[in-house]
């Protein structure tokens, strides 16, 4: 009977065993790649690695540390805690670029702080999510490029997505107080800019931008990563510059608040106030001047029309004065 007990316990949890398995983690980046100068921050500690110099083998950025890279370039590619087979997330990083590591869970999560990259992950690697400024894009079994660097005579840097493969979503961060928050696809052989200026998001899709396949067509990835990676080969080759469809534009702004609402309403207020009573006023006086009424009334609504043009005239001027944020 003990015998019988223990065979039906075992059956029972090779089915639920499963279940208990935990999701795929990962240790940290490996840069296995670097062209020129790299800089690296990990737990308050910088590094320089000069051009040339393969010091930087072996090095594996976990959560919360920082890659730049100056006039080079880099690579790296996620590395899952145990063995297995698969296609894992592998970096391209531009010049002059910053890169933030934030989670390394079942989801993968980067900062964009400044700069270019072109990220690559195949159909067993995990969602990536990558934030940029007032925005967050989520990307998988895709390969795209994004750009955020500032445009000549501007500050603010704008977000541009170049897919060259699979599909992902672009979150307008500027909508996340608002219950509905509208989640832009990103689509295959798209560009996808987005430039936030406050309070608007300004979203614009055309045609995939020639001159960004064009330069990650001339800056590949070497094939070098150490564990398996996804195609990394463009499906297009660069080609002289089409006429481009007409781009659609969209302009998010987020609701506004019940505060804001109750502050329009006393300022119309004041205007409707002040209108009816200057109106009113004025009419009195000219019905003293052109209705020839008696002497007595005629003065009456002369001098009298000035109490309702004054008060008119407080009221408009509040509501000019009367200008909230």
């Amino acid at each position: 009977m003990a015998q019988r007990v223990c065979k039906y316990c075992l059956i029972a949890s090779l089915f639920f065993f499963p279940a208990l398995v935990p999701a795929q983690e990962y240790s940290g980046w490996r840069l296995y790649h670097a062209e020129g100068d790299i800089v690296l921050t990990s737990r308050g500690s910088r590094t320089i690695y000069k051009s040339g110099s393969s010091d930087f083998e072996g090095t594996v950025l976990k959560s919360q540390d920082m890659i730049q890279t100056g006039s080079g370039r880099a690579e790296i590619q996620i590395i899952p805690e145990n063995d297995g087979s698969g296609e894992y997330t592998v970096l391209k990083l531009g010049e002059n670029t910053s890169l933030l590591i934030n989670s390394l869970g079942a989801d993968l999560s980067l900062e964009l702080l400044y700069g270019r990259i072109r990220a690559v992950n195949g159909a067993d690697a995990p969602n990536l999510t990558i934030r940029s400024g007032n925005s967050q894009s989520s990307l998988r079994n895709s390969d795209a490029a994004l750009d955020f660097v500032a445009r000549p005579g501007q500050t603010q840097p704008a977000l541009t997505i170049h897919c060259f493969g699979g599909q992902g979503e672009l979150t307008p961060l500027a909508q996340t107080d608002s219950a509905d928050i509208s989640k832009l696809p990103i689509k295959n052989g798209e560009t996808l800019r987005m430039e936030y200026h406050i309070p608007f998001s300004y979203i614009e899709r055309k045609a995939l931008d020639q001159e960004a396949l064009a330069y990650w067509t001339a800056h590949r990835f070497t094939g070098s990563a150490p564990l398996g990676m996804p195609p990394v080969e463009l499906a297009q080759a660069p080609t002289a510059r089409a006429e481009e469809t007409p781009a659609d534009t969209i302009v998010y702004a987020p609701p506004a608040s019940s505060a804001e609402g109750g502050t329009r309403k006393i300022k119309n207020g004041y205007i409707i106030t002040g209108l009816l009573l200057v109106s009113a006023g004025a009419a009195m006086q000219g019905y003293s001047f052109f209705g020839n009424p008696g002497p007595e009334l005629r003065d009456g609504l002369f001098y009298g029309g000035y109490g309702p043009l004054g008060l008119g005239a407080v009221f408009l001027f509040g509501a000019a004065a009367y200008n909230p944020d």
